[in-house]
């Protein structure tokens, strides 16, 4: 009986030993190979190819679907919000500033693949839409902003935050 005691604190004894340290180390995360490293975004982003490298292709089963989006527009100073009904392809100045917003493509499951933007599918999945911010007629920002995804990629601004509230249906 006390060997089968002694036997059983030893087992649980030599357990604890091969896990605690497992549960103690802290494994460092090792860098991707060279070759990979070059392709690797700055700064944790996730990387896009430039807005005029893309290519858009609009499948067929999306073409007509959407009218345009509502741009959310958040004012850091006063904190009031205001939401924009925008026509893709449309234009917008945003009141109290000299901000216009150009909307170009809308896509609603935007997937990137090398520099081609696509929707894989008419359902709602990860919206998006490209737009162009200028400030006093120039640019300060081209790019997707994203509906689910709104602090990917965001217009960023001392005073203003635009993100993509929603999709208008054409129906």
């Amino acid at each position: 009986m006390k060997t089968i005691k002694h036997l059983t604190i030893l087992t649980i004894l030599t357990i604890f030993i091969l896990i605690l340290p497992s549960c103690t180390k802290k494994e460092q995360p090792q860098p991707p190979p060279p070759e990979q490293q070059s392709m690797m975004p700055a700064h944790g982003d996730i990387e896009m190819p430039a807005s005029e490298d893309m290519k858009v292709i609009i499948p067929d089963a999306i073409k007509g679907k959407w009218k345009g989006v509502i741009l959310t527009v958040i004012d850091k100073q006063t904190a009031n919000t205001k939401d924009y009904n925008i026509p893709i392809g449309g234009k917008v100045a945003i009141s109290g500033s000299n901000i216009e917003v150009q909307t170009g493509d809308f896509l609603p499951d935007l997937k990137i693949e090398g520099n081609i933007y696509s929707s894989d599918s008419t359902q709602l999945l990860n919206p998006a839409i490209h737009v162009e911010i200028k400030e006093g007629g120039k640019e300060v920002f081209k790019g997707w902003l994203f509906q689910k995804f709104p602090s990917v990629h965001p217009f960023k601004h001392e005073r203003f935050s635009i993100t993509l509230k929603e999709p208008v249906s054409a129906l």
